[in-house]
Parts: structure tokens; C-alpha cells; sequence
């Protein structure tokens, strides 16, 4: 297995496949259902073992080019960690939108300093569970095939389930 990890090169490399990634989710749509435990135990294998050979520490991408929405527990958990009082920390580091009425942690997250959480014992639930792979691919494909251009971890494995689910170039899937 041949992964790319550099932030640049995997940004660049998912625009010039944007095309061909979305008539990759097409074609899982089609061919699986919603919550296939094939495809599911596929992605957990390649996700398992691209994740052991990619230090996220060296990259920091999903800090700094996608905002957090935060949970209340969230709220509470970092507030504490920075010896803040909620109402401090949301003054000083989330956004409120209205809208949705949530907050959330702007990108780049103001917490990360150089590559690294300091608040990383902490962090929100969204970013210990990023990047997402262990939930039902299916269902969440949109998110999965927008994150490879964030994300070594998931542009690789979408590129290798390309490969271990035998995906037939030849068609164009369109739904």
C-alpha cells in the first residue's frame, strides 16, 4: 500500500479525482445498502490500517480547515481544561449560531498550537472521533468524499476501497 501523506499533495490529488470520487459514491450507493456490513468491514479494515501508518500529529488539517460544532458536555470538558467558566470560554473561543442555535469552534480551531491539541485530553467528542470512518459509510458518503480533501486517512482509504471493493471504472454512476 502506497499512501500519500502530505496535506498538500492529498488536497490536490482529491481535486484533480473529485469527479471520479463522486462516481465512486454513486456506485456504492447503488451496488450496497444502507448499512452493508461488507462495506462497513471494509472501510474498518483499510481505516484500522491506514490510521497506523499516518501521524496526524504532522498534519493537523481537520484543525485547521473545519469548524466543531460542540455539545453542552463539550462546553463544560474544555472550559474546565482551561481553568475557564463556560460562560469565559464561549466568550473567548466559539461562535454562536443562531440559526441552528449551537456553537461552535471556528477553523482554524483556536485551540491548536502548531500541530497539536492543547486542550487534546479534552477535546470534543466530533474531533476524538474524527475522521468518521467507523460510522456507516454508506450513510455518511457525502461527508467521507468531501473529507478527502482534509484528511491523508480518509483520502487513502477511499482510494484503496476503489481497489479492494473491485469498483469498475468503465461506468460513470450518476443517481
Amino acid at each position: 500500500m502506497n499512501l500519500v501523506t502530505d496535506p498538500q499533495e492529498v488536497e490536490r490529488l482529491a481535486e484533480e479525482r473529485e469527479d471520479e470520487n463522486w462516481d465512486f459514491r454513486g456506485w456504492i450507493k447503488y451496488k450496497y445498502g444502507f448499512d452493508d456490513p461488507e462495506l462497513n468491514g471494509v472501510v474498518q479494515e483499510l481505516a484500522d490500517e491506514i490510521t497506523a501508518q499516518i501521524d496526524c500529529t504532522q498534519c493537523a488539517d481537520c484543525c485547521l480547515k473545519t469548524a466543531t460544532r460542540l455539545e453542552p458536555e463539550d462546553i463544560e470538558r474544555l472550559a474546565a481544561a482551561l481553568g475557564l467558566s463556560i460562560s469565559a470560554f464561549q466568550e473567548t473561543y466559539v461562535e454562536h449560531n443562531e440559526e441552528f442555535n449551537e456553537w461552535i469552534l471556528p477553523a482554524p480551531c483556536p485551540l491548536l498550537e502548531g500541530t497539536l491539541c492543547r486542550v487534546y485530553e479534552a477535546r470534543p467528542v466530533s474531533c476524538r472521533e474524527y475522521p468518521h470512518l467507523h460510522a456507516d459509510f454508506r450513510a455518511h458518503s457525502i461527508s467521507r468524499i468531501n473529507n478527502t480533501f482534509i484528511c491523508p486517512i480518509v483520502f487513502n482509504v477511499v482510494e484503496e476501497m476503489k481497489h479492494a471493493l473491485r469498483w469498475p471504472r468503465r461506468n460513470r454512476w450518476r443517481w
